[in-house]
């Protein structure tokens, strides 16, 4: 039996502001709520693994099964034996990994086994996942994104194609809607072309948790 807490993921596109908004939302939640809250941060800027597979993973589609593998593995750690005495504000869930894997199956030509097979990998370790009881969706328009990831300037993510960013962009659209209705999520989409009142966001997962 999985243990219960609370588990929010902040799910959006690449540049969108996940990390920037994760560390208000805890805050909040911590002075709205008394019930203590914990974040989970990718690290993005400290693991080279992470850094060198990112950089294969932009500049050589083909590649990009190492990367998301790698990353659906990190991410599960990232999320296992969590203390249920806390509530947890994640940056991505495996849920960002099957939007990836769909995007990513919609740009192959002629998708293969190790792709079909990674994509049901992941619903595979959805079941020792713990269970994401909400999603907060930070949805932006992909050119928008775009100039973020630009601004941000990440040597990795050298080379993404507009393109890319609006593929994700409508993947997410489109799947992360079943995902949640699947797993039994609670789904919360906020507009982010401009940001917004992270406090706003932290009284809207307490009012719908």
């Amino acid at each position: 039996m999985k243990p219960k807490f609370e588990l929010v993921a902040v799910e959006g596109n690449i540049g969108v502001g996940k990390s920037t908004l994760v560390p208000k939302l805890v805050a909040h939640l911590n002075n709205l709520d008394e019930r203590p809250w914990k974040m989970i941060l990718e690290d993005v800027d400290t693991n080279p693994e992470f850094r060198r597979l990112l950089a294969e993973f932009t500049q050589d589609p083909t590649k990009r099964i190492n990367f998301q593998r790698f990353i659906t593995n990190h991410r599960a750690e990232l999320c296992a034996d969590l203390d249920p005495a806390y509530n947890y504000v994640l940056e991505r869930s495996l849920y960002s990994d099957l939007v990836f894997c769909q995007a990513n199956l919609q740009e192959a030509c002629r998708p293969d086994g190790d792709d079909l097979t990674y994509y049901y990998d992941i619903w595979d370790k959805l079941d020792d996942y713990p269970r994401v009881t909400s999603v907060m969706y930070l949805r932006s328009n992909p050119q928008i994104a775009f100039q973020r990831m630009l601004n941000r300037a990440r040597d990795a993510e050298n080379g993404t194609p507009l393109s890319y960013i609006q593929l994700i962009s409508d993947c997410h659209d489109a799947f992360l809607p079943h995902i949640c209705e699947r797993k039994g999520t609670m789904l919360l989409t906020e507009q982010w072309d401009h940001f917004g009142d992270s406090e706003r966001l932290a009284r809207r997962i307490l009012h719908r948790l």
